[in-house]
């Protein structure tokens, strides 16, 4: 009946962790800041998707956002332009998880390990990141990977070639005095920033020939290339950005924008995530695989904050990249065809508000006076989840208890077709059942306490309900689902909910969630 019951194999391979990773939700950052999982996906024909730029310029190789607030933060300037565009055709792509788009020390090292092999390129600032797309999008050409998905405030993605998989709607100069980040440089600031929009505002570009008339072809970051940077260097320290100028005909004041992206990017913090971002379970290669032995090893002196992808060994980087060309080569709908993203959902509504309400239980006042009662109550909680696996015959017996616990853990795996999985979904499959193992060894071995409970003394049972508070406690923590990452209480209609990614959006490394007012304008 004791299942699993190493717990210091289990605190090492994260187990629960892989599963977090088969859908795209802003929450899931708190599970691990720098991810440590690559995934393809794909994103369905007519999606919208949004680039903003300070000038009228056709992208070629650039980011490109899921929302227009995302974008509108980098067209800013009077020649600031935010071009739609619609996906033609289904487009795959690779997703990086964690806060993967934010440029600080250990969230790019999955993307630096996949696309230079090593975290030698340490690149600092906004910058590097022309470097990493660059190399990235080479990569990805061999497999008809189109970009990169990845998570900041919003999500957004590293696209390689404007003119693969997209469709241009509209071009339009944009009703913004300036943008947020990146700053420009004092060349595209007098030109863009202080210079006087045209009588009439800029004219719309031609859809019909604009790609046609590209006549740059190197990678821009928002729009910046890399002699702005060399600009941006030589001319430190930069003069302030001047106020916000309407463009002629506007009426009273122009409030900033750029904060509004906060709150977009805050819509995706719950099941099911960014629904445009389509994640293959089966092709899921995640840095928690137990093969990865260096980086078992590295995390049992490490708490979860500081798990990083780059403690893995050479050999298991180059196991890593093999096994993401493998699976990005791979013929699309390959594998056995379970819905994984289905299967972790459904186990975590069977246990997601259950949990939550033992653990208070288990956690009010206690006395010789009310003990029975708890601990009775308690028990019917325990009923509650355990029943669909309890036997009719045989009550009471070792071997009765020893079959609740099999069936609880083994009820949604013991069927699956296990000859059809892809090496990612062995993986994704020991996760769940590692998880379930966990789950219903704690419920079982508290069932085993508490089944007669109520012929125990009250000091028996004040000493079960301290023995089932710290197992539960455990449990809670161990899984840490991120559909308990919520503001309690909810929010208020002029609030949302916003947990801060830390660094560098905000000193403060707090990732609580908290209600934001709706008229709040810090970044």
């Amino acid at each position: 009946m004791n299942l699993r019951e190493d717990e210091g194999e289990l605190e090492a391979s994260k187990w629960y962790v892989i599963i977090t990773n088969i859908d795209v939700r802003e929450a899931d950052f708190l599970e691990l800041f720098a991810g440590h999982a690559i995934i393809r996906a794909t994103i369905p024909p007519g999606t919208l998707l949004y680039h903003g730029r300070p000038s009228s310029e056709y992208p070629v190789q650039d980011w490109i956002a899921f929302d227009p607030e995302h974008s509108a933060v980098f067209a800013g300037g009077s020649n600031g332009t935010l071009f739609t565009f619609t996906a033609a055709r289904e487009l795959t792509l690779i997703y990086f998880d964690g806060c993967s788009a934010n440029k600080v020390d250990g969230v790019v090292d999955t993307q630096d390990l996949l696309f230079f092999g090593e975290l030698k390129h340490k690149h600092e600032g906004w910058w590097g990141e022309l470097e990493r797309i660059e190399d990235g999008c080479a990569w990805a050409k061999q497999y008809g990977i189109v970009g990169f998905i990845r998570m900041e405030f919003d999500f957004e993605i590293m696209y390689c070639d404007f003119s693969d998989g997209l469709e241009l709607v509209s071009a339009m100069p944009f009703v913004n005095g300036r943008g947020v980040v990146p700053r420009p440089p004092r060349s595209l600031d007098n030109a863009a920033l202080q210079g006087s929009r045209p009588v009439g505002g800029q004219p719309s570009l031609n859809l019909s020939d604009v790609p046609s008339k590209r006549a740059n072809t190197e990678a821009t970051f928002h729009g910046l290339r890399r002699v702005d940077q060399l600009v941006i260097d030589a001319e430190k320290p930069r003069v302030p950005v001047p106020p916000r100028i309407p463009p002629p005909g506007w009426k009273g004041t122009l409030p900033s924008m750029g904060w509004e992206a906060k709150r977009t990017g805050s819509w995706h913090n719950d099941f099911p995530g960014e629904l445009r971002v389509r994640p293959d379970p089966s092709t899921l290669v995640s840095f928690f695989d137990p093969s990865l032995t260096s980086l078992v090893q590295a995390r049992r002196t490490l708490t979860r904050d500081e798990y990083n992808a780059g403690n893995a060994s050479r050999e298991d980087i180059a196991r890593v990249r093999a096994d993401v060309a493998e699976v990005a080569a791979r013929e699309p709908r390959t594998g056995s065809d379970v819905d994984w993203v289905g299967l972790a959902r459904v186990i975590e509504d069977r246990f997601a508000t259950r949990l939550p309400y033992l653990q208070r239980l288990l956690h009010q006042p206690v006395d010789i006076v009310n003990a029975w009662a708890r601990a009775a109550a308690v028990r019917k909680q325990l009923i509650v989840s355990l029943i669909p696996y309890m036997h009719g015959s045989a009550i009471g017996t070792p071997e009765w208890f020893a079959d609740i616990a099999r069936e609880c853990a083994e009820r949604f795996t013991s069927h699956l077709p296990t000859s059809n999985f892809t090496k990612q979904e062995h993986v994704l499959y020991h996760a769940v059942d590692e998880v379930l193992h966990e789950v219903c060894r704690v419920y079982t071995g508290a069932w085993v306490d508490a089944f007669d409970v109520e012929t125990k003394s009250p000091f028996v049972a004040m000493r079960l309900l301290d023995k089932w508070r710290e197992e539960f406690d455990t449990l809670i923590e161990w899984l840490d689902w991120p559909v308990w990452i919520q503001c309690r209480p909810a929010c208020e209609v002029d609030e949302y909910c916003y947990v801060s990614q830390g660094r560098p959006w905000a000193p403060s490394e707090d990732h609580t969630p908290r209600c934001v007012p709706m008229e709040d304008e810090t970044f």
